[in-house]
């Protein structure tokens, strides 16, 4: 007959002790990114303008490199890149913006015919819709938020424009030292850190930066096919509006999967409400082929491999960044989530199809 069986209460303890360890671990590390978050909450304008920043510095990184490379000092290689996208962005505004500012009126009041026209067609339909109650409920949302303290609402809309007039030279004067100094800086705050984990960081650091860059060019690239073949099809079709039109389509593209849906259904409402429901058929039709081409030709070969996530995550994301910071957050969000994808993957031992480390050695922790 077997004896007591001594090693069963000492085992149980070291596995009782094991788990208290882990469970306040995982109470150290939700307090710990609650103080982030509490910190990062009270200097939101700094954080946000650094971010922002990230992505014209990424996107015009390699022209100050090059600049650089070929004996340029780095302030005037820097200041010489960022005089060239501000040129190259002012005249792009110079010739867009008298035609759209002429057209936009027109384009808001097509879209709301063709709205209109929804409502309508809805209302004499068999189903069971009251439009009119939805629209009752908005006018009144409207009417409430007009009915605020109007002192109040001026204060506010001050200080949001005194926030983003900081915001926006605060992200300037980042990017001309990011692109000046770039390397510098991210050396001195690897040296931050102690000797073993600074080899992974800087590894991460370089597949992030790989990241922003080569997603900000992809998805201007992306969203300049759908303007131009879109426009294209408009053009064909004879739908009014076409240039504000592509203009919101080239916007729209920015944002994956959900700016490219709402704006080719403005196209959609405006082709409705100008030449009727067959015209609006057509052209939902260019619409779906173009972004199809883009989606299964066009963004494989270009961001497959940069961003790696599926469709549903990216949805998730876009929704999550809007919530939290509207039009900003909704642009911030998918760049966000795959450069985190991409430094998991760099933890969890994979190497990158695309990028840093993309010759097959993967980084080993240390």
């Amino acid at each position: 007959m077997d004896g007591p069986d001594h090693d069963g209460p000492p085992a149980f303890t070291e596995r009782f002790v094991a788990l208290g360890r882990v469970a306040w671990a995982a109470v150290g590390i939700a307090l710990a990114v609650v103080a982030v978050a509490l910190v990062v909450q009270r200097i939101s304008l700094v954080v946000v303008s650094f971010l922002v920043a990230l992505f014209p510095a990424a996107l015009l990184g390699p022209a100050a490199d090059v600049l650089k490379r070929r004996g340029v000092p780095g302030a005037v290689a820097a200041l010489a890149v960022l005089a060239g996208f501000f040129g190259i962005v002012a005249l792009i505004v110079r010739l867009l913006t008298p035609r759209v500012s002429v057209e936009l009126p027109e384009l808001l009041d097509a879209a709301s015919e063709g709205v209109g026209s929804i409502e309508r067609w809805l209302s004499d339909s068999p189903l069971p819709v009251e439009v009119g109650q939805v629209e009752d409920s908005v006018r009144a949302a409207l009417e409430d938020l007009a009915a605020g303290d109007v002192l109040q609402q001026g204060l506010g809309a001050a200080l949001l424009v005194v926030d983003v007039a900081t915001g926006a030279l605060l992200a300037l004067v980042v990017v001309f030292f990011v692109l000046k100094d770039g390397r510098r800086l991210w050396h001195g705050a690897l040296d931050l850190l102690p000797p073993g984990p600074r080899r992974l960081v800087d590894h991460a650091g370089s597949r992030v930066w790989w990241t922003l860059g080569a997603y900000i060019r992809g998805q201007l690239l992306v969203a300049l096919f759908d303007a131009v073949f879109i426009g294209l099809g408009l053009w064909i079709l004879d739908v009014p509006l076409v240039l504000p039109l592509a203009v919101l389509v080239f916007f729209g593209g920015l944002f994956p999967i959900v700016g490219a849906f709402v704006s080719g259904l403005a196209a959609v409402l405006v082709a409705l409400a100008s030449d009727g429901f067959t015209t609006a058929l057509l052209v939902l039709g260019v619409v779906v082929v173009v972004q199809q081409v883009e989606g299964n030709l066009l963004e494989p070969l270009i961001l497959s491999r940069v961003i790696s996530l599926h469709p549903l995550v990216v949805i998730l994301s876009i929704t999550a960044g809007a919530v939290w910071l509207g039009i900003l957050g909704a642009f911030l969000a998918v760049p966000v989530v795959a450069s985190t994808a991409r430094v998991v993957d760099l933890v969890r031992g994979r190497t990158p199809d695309a990028g840093p480390g993309a010759d097959g050695q993967a980084v080993a922790r240390t």
